[in-house]
């Protein structure tokens, strides 16, 4: 059967893209013959690519039979490719509508990581980062079996499979990846419903929380017409407070949300939020209070 020409075009953007973010980490090292093995295209079918990539503006051309892109990607350039590459392979992954902040993040490795990890994943096959870990500025250097890149409010998320756990990192913490060429077999449990059922934002934990939290009544109907959490139970009382019932596996998330409402909510349950919350609002008052 053949391909309808809406995957045609998008199977095109993506392989372009690709071809460009090649070429711009790579420049000289790739002859028109080796993409075309790489990416399993005849030779007219790469020169075509070529020819449209020169007609969007990239000065992509041959020295010595070999390809480099003249001058540098601007930021707009970047958003622009990301944005294209993304819904070319939207099968694969979503993406939001602003992400300038990824480009931020990453400048001149925007396409080679992305274009990297989305390769790794089709492939099911294992990579090797140099990655920034959040918590604490360190280089760390991870093997690791990608299976899929969550848009965050600000980020990227990738989860991955790290000494047979699943795990998430930040994909503009990545400073170097590469492709190791080993594949790896998916498991057939994972899915992202399941992997973020129990999580408040996008951070998975391994324990669950039964969260109860009393909200004064001036929030009440911001409280009850938004929903919190797939499995929440929210209820009023008679002094027009509300309720809300949740379960959660990351104390650290939800309380930064708690404390965001100030004096406007009341911890119920768990202790170890309560404690969480109070701990942080009492540095909060130490580092803001009067000299």
């Amino acid at each position: 059967m053949a391909k309808p020409d809406a995957q045609i075009n998008r199977i095109k953007t993506a392989r372009q893209i690709e071809i460009l973010s090649l070429v711009e980490k790579n420049p000289g090292e790739y002859a028109v013959a080796d993409l075309c093995e790489r990416f399993s295209v005849e030779t007219a079918t790469l020169q075509r690519d070529l020819r449209e990539l020169r007609e969007m503006g990239f000065d992509i051309h041959s020295s010595k039979n070999k390809l480099a892109l003249l001058g540098t990607l601007s930021d707009s350039d970047y958003r622009m490719l990301l944005s294209n590459y993304l819904t070319s392979v939207g099968g694969i992954i979503s993406f939001p509508k602003n992400i300038s902040l990824t480009v931020k993040q990453l400048g001149e490795r925007t396409l080679q990581i992305f274009t990297s990890l989305v390769a790794a994943i089709e492939k099911r096959e294992s990579i090797n980062v140099s990655y920034i870990r959040h918590q604490d500025s360190r280089l760390l250097k991870y093997t690791l079996e990608p299976y899929d890149i969550i848009p965050g409010n600000k980020d990227w998320r990738l989860i991955a499979m790290s000494g047979g756990i699943f795990k998430q990192f930040i994909v503009g913490g990545i400073r170097e990846i590469e492709r190791t060429g080993k594949p790896f077999a998916r498991s057939n449990g994972y899915s992202a419903d399941n992997y973020y059922a129990r999580s408040f934002g996008f951070f998975s934990g391994s324990e669950v929380f039964d969260v109860v939290l009393e909200f004064d009544s001036k929030v009440a109907n911001v409280i009850g017409n938004r929903t919190w959490s797939e499995d929440q139970e929210i209820s009023s009382k008679s002094n027009g407070n509300v309720l809300l019932k949740m379960k959660v596996n990351s104390i650290e998330e939800v309380g930064s949300w708690v404390l965001s409402w100030g004096g406007d909510v009341k911890v119920l349950e768990p202790v170890a939020l309560r404690d969480y919350v109070l701990v942080k609002a009492l540095g909060i008052v130490e580092r803001n209070g009067s000299q």
